[in-house]
């Protein structure tokens, strides 16, 4: 695809974020990325992808502007959008390291593709918080669109008691992150689905991902995943 979404992202002193690109075609790629911070502040960098080839963005060390010396991304947690501006269609990826500072230290890793599309409504059906291995959840929302809005969260439990919800506020072009235990405290010691729906008079475009974290031997965030959520509209 020409345009894709990566709804998830983060850098720092713990956490080491990769964009990866793939041209598989026969002429170069005109990419730009767009990050999208918590703020609203969107970050724009330019890169070439040869034909037939895989370009790796280490955004923890991405300089901006080029010569500047300086480093906004180091230290941030982002959304993305990633265009190919020249019409060659790619493949985009994201994968994020853990823990820093150093690639030498790293001990886990998730990876998962970009959404080629945006919706209004999107699930996902695992999550946990608490639990014998201290579970954490998070869910990542990207609002792609060039206003403010407005998601409602919904915990749907796996014992089939009512759901929970809870609707927050999104700035525009924006990366926002949802704690499930911020939606209820029913959440804590339980397992549980999350539908993510974008609500008000003009709802506005979203991406969505899920990120789970546990604990092990004693080691804090011994395993992680990620996964991109199911568009339903």
């Amino acid at each position: 695809a020409t345009t894709w979404f990566l709804a998830e992202g983060a850098t720092g002193s713990f956490l080491d974020m990769f964009v990866l690109l793939a041209n598989p075609n026969s002429t170069p790629a005109q990419v730009t990325v767009d990050y999208l911070l918590t703020t609203g502040t969107t970050l724009t960098k330019s890169y070439v992808v040869d034909p037939n080839s895989r370009q790796n963005i280490w955004v923890d060390l991405e300089e901006l502007p080029l010569g500047s010396g300086l480093y906004p991304l180091a230290d941030v947690a982002t959304s993305a959008t990633v265009t190919s501006t020249n019409g060659v269609p790619i493949i985009v990826e994201r994968s994020m390291y853990w823990p820093g500072p150093s690639f030498t230290d790293w001990r886990e890793a998730h990876n998962s593709p970009g959404s080629t599309v945006t919706g209004t409504r999107w699930a996902v059906a695992e999550g946990e918080v608490g639990g014998p291995r201290s579970t954490e959840t998070y869910v990542l929302v990207a609002n792609t669109s060039a206003l403010a809005g407005q998601v409602t969260a919904t915990l749907l439990f796996e014992d089939g008691t009512a759901p929970a919800e809870k609707t927050f506020s999104i700035a525009a072009r924006s990366r926002f992150n949802i704690q499930p235990a911020e939606i209820s405290a029913l959440a804590v010691g339980r397992r549980f689905g999350m539908i993510v729906e974008s609500v008000g008079a003009s709802p506005v475009q979203i991406v969505v991902e899920r990120a789970m974290y546990s604990n092990a031997d004693g080691v804090v965030w011994a395993a992680g995943t990620n996964a991109l959520a199911t568009r339903l509209q």
